[in-house]
């Protein structure tokens, strides 16, 4: 007969061990004992007499024998209600246990497997780092609570929500123990693998739309994940909120990884051969590339030709030039380009003609600026950008009320900059990342705060200036340099912002700097107040502005003279 010397571990049924737990058995005996109508304070003498008993010289006990000796204890004592409480508790326990069922989804059902205590403690350990002993703890933990739950049908989530919540209140780490699936389900995987359905764009209310079948929606679906990603693990909870509601918009959220956009310019020393290589290389570093080639160099054919031979599927690319001739080339063939104003309303009036007569032109303005030094030609970088929904406060302040509608827009623009400075961090895009922020819904903001079409134009200007000046603190404020000039496309921005918020149509979502439909009038205020503009060539051939808009941006020469 071995002799009885210690009791230090204990077999659980799973195999695994644990510490001897004097102060767990004392709670329970205590119970038992009041079920049974004795004095709880005696629990600590049981829990001697059963450590006394259980005891041996391996040091350890199955965790089925440790309740058979408690049982024994308690008749030995003429405890009989409370063995019997205690061994009704232990068998209904053992019952709601192997009754349990944890149901996940997976694929278009949810799948239900047996509860085990033990793949709780795992996951902890794996997804938690918890400490083996640790996570078994918090596991017997969660089972308790779920055996007090009585429920036999539970989802994987409420468990991890429990498991976090004993974490907390053990004052472990804590967080979800199961990986988010951005909420993408595995049948809306297989539809836009197999090219059945394109992925929507991520935020809109719409259904993916069709796609041709086979298309390959691989390019899409990564947008998708990305996108989603950032919504959930960058954006901080405020500022999701201000997205989900339709306050602003990420330009190109499925891609914020890579910067938003390139500008690309010929070295004084380049030739056009190479300049055309360092394009092609660059399309695949940013979301859009920008290109720009002056009329004081000379082209060839493969400038010519350039646009046809470098755009692809996924590729973002857009093309300007200073060179009239050049840009009735891209014309002819088919390729939308710009113009800066200064040489299209110097060019000769036949030349502009045609080249509206094509409509393929867009012309360029910004208010007389420092024109940038060579290093900063050749190659200028945007990090990040947002398009910032002016109607939702023009609605909530209503009529006259520009305060108050200016004290909403600094709270989304506040949010929107510090949502860009997090993305812009992700990304590692460096100290002080240059951004770009244009108004969406100007035209009906400026509607809804001025009915009055004589106040409208008198206070318009005051009111877009100030928007500039917020625009800009905000974006200090939040550690970013804020980028006018060369803005990249704003991808459907205004549509998103329309589709979440919900109170006017993407017609009344524009996004951009014009107060208005195009006119004498507007187009007379947006020179006075947008620090930049892209207007269609035919709208400026008769325009009676054309001397404020050919103001040349200011040469090298001064800018260095007055630097």
């Amino acid at each position: 007969m071995p002799i009885n010397v210690d009791l230090r571990r204990v077999v659980k049924r799973d195999g695994s061990e644990q510490s001897f737990d004097r102060l767990r058995l004392s709670e329970s005996i205590a119970l038992a004992l009041e079920s049974g109508g004795e004095r709880a304070v005696l629990s600590e003498q049981f829990v001697e007499t059963v450590w006394a008993r259980a005891a041996n010289v391996i040091g350890r006990v199955d965790s089925e024998r440790l309740a058979e000796v408690v049982v024994e204890v308690f008749h030995h004592f003429n405890c009989t209600a409370a063995a019997e409480a205690y061994d009704w508790y232990r068998r209904e326990e053992t019952e709601i246990k192997a009754g349990l069922r944890v149901f996940t989804p997976s694929g278009k059902e949810a799948v239900s497997s047996a509860w085990e205590r033990a793949r709780v403690a795992r996951s902890l350990m794996r997804d938690l780092y918890l400490e083996s002993t640790v996570a078994r703890s918090v596991a017997r933990r969660v089972e308790r609570r779920l055996v007090a739950l009585g429920s036999k049908h539970l989802t994987g989530r409420l468990v991890s929500a429990l498991a976090e919540n004993e974490c907390r209140t053990m004052g472990l780490r804590s967080g979800p123990m199961h990986a988010e699936n951005l909420g993408i389900e595995r049948r809306q995987l297989r539809a836009w693998l197999g090219g059945e359905c394109m992925p929507s764009e991520v935020g809109t209310r719409g259904l993916p739309s069709l796609g041709p079948q086979g298309q390959d929606a691989r390019p899409l679906l990564g947008s998708e994940l990305l996108a989603r990603f950032a919504l959930e693990e960058v954006f901080t909870a405020p500022q999701l909120e201000a997205w989900r509601v339709g306050r602003f918009d990420l330009i190109a959220l499925g891609d914020w990884m890579r910067p938003l956009r390139l500008w690309l310019h010929p070295e004084p020393e380049e030739v056009e051969s190479v300049f055309w290589k360092r394009v092609s290389e660059a399309r695949l570093r940013a979301h859009e590339v920008q290109v720009f080639w002056p009329a004081s160099r000379e082209h060839g054919d493969l400038s010519v030709q350039a646009p046809q031979w470098l755009t692809g599927p996924g590729m973002h690319l857009r093309f300007a030039t200073s060179n009239l001739a050049l840009a009735q080339h891209w014309a002819e063939a088919g390729v939308w380009h710009r113009v800066p104003a200064h040489p299209w309303l110097h060019a000769d009036r036949k030349q502009a003609q045609s080249l509206v007569a094509l409509g393929k032109t867009f012309v360029q303005w910004q208010p007389p600026t420092r024109y940038p030094v060579a290093s900063e030609l050749s190659e200028r970088r945007l990090n990040q950008g947002a398009a910032i929904d002016l109607i939702q406060a023009a609605v909530d302040a209503g009529p006259l009320q520009v305060d108050a509608f200016l004290t909403q827009t600094q709270e989304t623009l506040d949010l929107a900059c510090a949502a860009l400075a997090n993305v812009c961090a992700r990304a590692k895009s460096g100290e002080r990342p240059q951004v770009h922020l244009t108004p969406s819904g100007l035209p009906k903001t400026l509607d809804l705060l001025f009915p009055d079409t004589a106040l409208r134009s008198v206070r318009a200007r005051r009111l877009i200036l100030t928007l500039r000046d917020r625009f800009e603190r905000a974006a200090k404020k939040a550690g970013l340099r804020l980028e006018f000039t060369c803005p990249p496309h704003a991808r459907a921005a205004g549509f998103r912002l329309a589709e979440r918020s919900g109170i006017f149509g993407p017609q009344e979502h524009g996004c951009g700097w014009m107060p208005g439909p195009l006119s004498h009038d507007m187009l007379s205020m947006a020179l006075d107040t947008a620090p930049w503009l892209e207007l269609p060539a035919a709208a400026l051939l008769e325009s009676s502005l054309a001397a404020r808009l050919s103001n040349p941006p200011e040469s090298r020469t001064s800018a260095a003279r007055k630097s």
